[in-house]
């Protein structure tokens, strides 16, 4: 085969394993609201950064948190009041794709 055969096949393997999970995800694939995180809970790590990243935890922990936060039962200045304007499916969303992300 030769190489102007052998990129094509690479390039549609690759394709194919994105569409199946096996590729990043990305941000433009984040759904609506999942920016409103992103300005304070980086995604790489900080060294004695007070803001946990979420990037790889655990769906139920983050929609744990983001309940939590909506309801008053975990005081904040801030996260409270973001957590207020989101519904529970939206919370779902944000928390499942923040948990896909690499740690």
């Amino acid at each position: 085969m030769t190489h102007r055969l052998l990129l094509p096949a690479l390039a549609s393997v690759l394709l194919l394993a994105s569409f199946l999970g096996g590729g990043p995800v990305r941000a433009a694939d984040a759904p609506p609201g999942a920016s409103s995180c992103t300005g304070c809970h980086a995604s790489q790590r900080i060294p004695d950064s007070v803001i946990p990243r979420i990037a790889g935890r655990k769906a139920s922990d983050i929609v744990q948190f983001m309940r939590e936060y909506r309801s008053g039962a975990w005081p904040s200045s801030v996260m409270g009041r973001i957590a207020k304007g989101f519904d529970d499916q939206q919370i779902d969303a944000i928390a499942a794709w923040f948990a896909a992300q690499p740690e």
